[in-house]
C-alpha cells in the first residue's frame, strides 16, 4: 500500500529531511506524465532559482528523475521531472526506522528511571544523579523534587503505535 504525500505525518517527515520547499517542489512532481520547472513554478508559487535548487537536491537523493530533450530550434534542453515513487518510500522508511528506536530508547530510559526535576525548570535528572547532588539543581542549586513521568511514558507509546501503523502501510 503507498503512503500519501498528503499524509500529515509524511510531510512533517519528509520536511525534517528535505525542507518545506522540497516538499513543495516533490509533491508538484507528477509520476507518469512528468512536469516542467516553469510548471513547478505555477504549481508552488517559488522562484526559478529556488525550484531548480530543490531540483538538484531532491535528484542528488534519488526522490526524483528526468527527462531532458533538446528543442532543435533554439539547441535548449527542457527537463521533465518525474517523482521516484520507491526512494521516496525507502526514505520514509528508513527514516521512521530511526525514530522509532529512538522512540524505543527514550521508552526504555523513561520507564526503568525515577527522575527528579529543579523546582526552577532547569531540567530533569534520573535518580542516581539527583541523589549524588544532594537533591540540589547542580545548575541553579535549586531543590530537586520527583515527578511523575507516567504521562510521558504514555505519550511515548502512543507514538510509537503510529509510528508502526504507518510503517505498515508502507509493507
Amino acid at each position: 500500500m503507498a503512503v500519501s504525500l498528503t499524509n500529515r505525518q509524511v510531510n512533517k517527515l519528509l520536511e525534517e529531511v528535505i525542507g518545506h520547499d522540497g516538499v513543495l517542489v516533490l509533491k508538484a512532481c507528477d509520476l507518469k506524465n512528468g512536469i516542467t520547472d516553469e510548471g513547478i513554478q505555477r504549481k508552488t508559487g517559488l522562484s526559478l532559482p529556488k525550484i531548480r535548487s530543490q531540483l538538484n537536491q531532491l535528484h542528488y537523493r534519488g526522490l526524483i528523475r528526468y527527462n531532458r530533450e533538446k528543442n532543435q530550434n533554439t539547441n535548449w534542453y527542457t527537463y521533465t521531472w518525474f517523482a521516484n515513487k520507491d526512494k521516496i518510500h525507502e526514505v520514509i522508511s528508513s527514516e521512521w526506522a530511526n525514530y522509532l528506536e529512538k522512540l524505543e530508547k527514550q521508552l526504555d530510559y523513561e520507564s526503568n528511571y525515577i527522575f527528579y526535576a529543579c523546582e526552577n525548570g532547569c531540567g530533569k535528572l534520573p535518580f542516581e544523579l539527583a541523589s549524588e547532588y544532594d537533591f540540589k539543581c547542580p545548575d541553579c542549586g535549586g531543590e530537586l523534587k520527583h515527578i511523575d513521568n507516567k504521562a510521558k511514558v504514555r505519550e511515548i507509546l502512543k507514538e510509537i503505535k503510529e509510528v508502526k501503523a504507518l510503517m505498515k502501510q508502507l509493507a
